[in-house]
């Protein structure tokens, strides 16, 4: 660890209990996918296992299967939907035509299970089902990058960050073979209408969300993925305004003033794990690695 960096995370250790450090030589720069790795929450996986689990969330018309874990919502059969044999058979006809084209036309095709660790993190208070969800990854003949992810369950967000929901805006010219396979996948997508989709439901939470299967494109791997959460509404970043008033903090207005005095480009990371949020407020040190804290929201369900 650099001396500088190391003399500001002193400092930062008198404010906050659990301060977050990201070292950048070590795991190298800091971005959403390099820090969900770092933080456990990636695993590799087989691309067929990724599309069997995007079909499975239909199927069961909640996040997880509630008859494999516990119960928060009605099962397929008592769900009030049109869902049925023939529908289901269509979308996984139209699911299979997706990847078939998709192992054709990508290489470096690759799926990954993104979910939470909890066997290594005795944090949580309440028990949470098993979530997680999946994600494609593959670069095209003319070497731009496609990044596919379902619409992610949200019931824990810092509402702070509803202001402002703001993925890159950077933007990259497509070539024309990633332009031709993307008119491809938006036509199969386009007959995978929304499903609605059942997350905690009884005790007058009624919630729903609508999944659907999103993605990016771009030019950049990171960054191809960084979009594709956002659209799936599993990710929002913003520009901190150093309001820091969590419980973590000992003395929130000093803290605030280390930030400005020491710190640049603050920003707020906040990663959705249906009923698990994790919120990361974090600045750069001028030493290039980055500083901040790591909250962790819970949704308890009290019916």
């Amino acid at each position: 660890m650099k001396l500088e960096t190391e003399k500001l995370l002193g400092t930062l250790e008198l404010f906050v209990r659990n301060p977050f450090f990201w070292e950048t030589e070590k795991w190298g720069k800091f971005n959403v996918w390099n820090l969900m790795r770092s933080e456990g929450f990636v695993n590799l996986t087989d691309v067929d296992l990724v599309i069997a689990h995007w079909q499975d969330v239909e199927h069961w018309g909640t996040p997880t299967n509630q008859i494999d874990d516990f119960e928060y919502a009605p099962l397929r059969d008592e769900q009030d939907d049109d869902w049925n044999p023939e529908i289901e058979k269509f979308r996984v006809e139209r699911y299979q035509q997706l990847l078939k084209l998709l192992k054709a036309e990508l290489s470096d095709f690759q799926g990954f299970r993104i979910g939470i660790n909890k066997e290594s993190d005795d944090y949580f208070e309440w028990e949470h089902p098993n979530f997680y969800f999946h994600i494609l990854i593959g670069k095209t003949k003319d070497g731009d990058w496609f990044c596919f992810s379902p619409t992610v369950p949200d019931e824990v967000s810092d509402r702070r960050l509803q202001r402002l929901q703001t993925g890159s805006t950077e933007t990259h010219p497509l070539n024309q073979k990633t332009l031709d396979l993307q008119s491809q996948i938006d036509a199969i997508l386009s007959e995978l209408s929304p499903m609605t989709i059942y997350g905690y439901y009884g005790g007058g939470y009624a919630y729903t969300y609508e999944h659907q299967i999103v993605y990016a494109t771009t030019g950049s791997k990171i960054l191809a993925v960084e979009k594709a959460l956002h659209a799936a509404k599993m990710l929002k970043v913003e520009d901190s305004t150093l309001d820091f008033s969590c419980s973590e903090c000992g003395d929130s207005r000093k803290l605030c003033q280390f930030f400005i005095n020491h710190l640049g480009g603050p920003k707020i990371y906040s990663l959705s794990f249906w009923d698990i949020g994790y919120i990361y407020e974090v600045a750069e040190t001028p030493t290039g690695d980055w500083l901040g804290l790591r909250r962790i929201l819970e949704f308890e369900f009290n019916p």
